[in-house]
């Protein structure tokens, strides 16, 4: 039974968690980026703010400004919305957030895991550079980090 003092707090939460499902307002998914992945005449970014370079699935690239101490998941999935859909939601068990790093930005991040590289064995075309975007932190170290969508979904292969 529904105590009436109870109601605010679940009216509260069902707006909050149903929100998320609604299309908020519109917002720039990538800047147009004519050039191809490279740092060096990439602008520097904002204190606070990585700038990721990112080469989608149909072959653009656009360049994607993110707050640091995200994980490249949520820069690519829920600040750029771009196609990532990382359904465990960083939980490192379905690997449809997999990316390929170009080798310069493969070694300024930290190293996977074991039971990420166990994850990225399953992955179709995996590559030496692959990573799980749950798994690559943001930080200011990696400013200017080059990451290409596979040009397949990881999800519905």
């Amino acid at each position: 039974m529904l105590l009436w003092c109870e109601a605010p707090f679940l009216v509260r939460k069902w707006v909050r968690m149903y929100r998320r499902l609604l299309p908020g307002p519109p917002r720039p998914r990538c800047m147009a980026a004519p050039m191809l992945l490279s740092t060096s005449r990439a602008p520097k970014g904002t204190p606070g703010r990585v700038q990721v370079h990112v080469k989608k699935r149909d072959g653009t690239h656009c360049d994607v400004e993110v707050p640091v101490g995200l994980s490249l998941m949520q820069a690519l999935r829920d600040v750029a919305r771009l196609d990532v859909e990382g359904t465990c939601n960083g939980e490192m068990v379905c690997a449809t957030c997999h990316v390929r790093l170009s080798a310069t930005s493969f070694k300024r991040v930290a190293g996977p895991s074991e039971e990420e590289e166990d994850v990225l064995a399953k992955v179709l075309d995996v590559k030496e550079t692959s990573r799980l975007a749950c798994q690559v932190d943001l930080t200011p170290e990696v400013d200017g980090l080059e990451v290409e969508l596979p040009p397949y979904d990881n999800g519905r292969c």
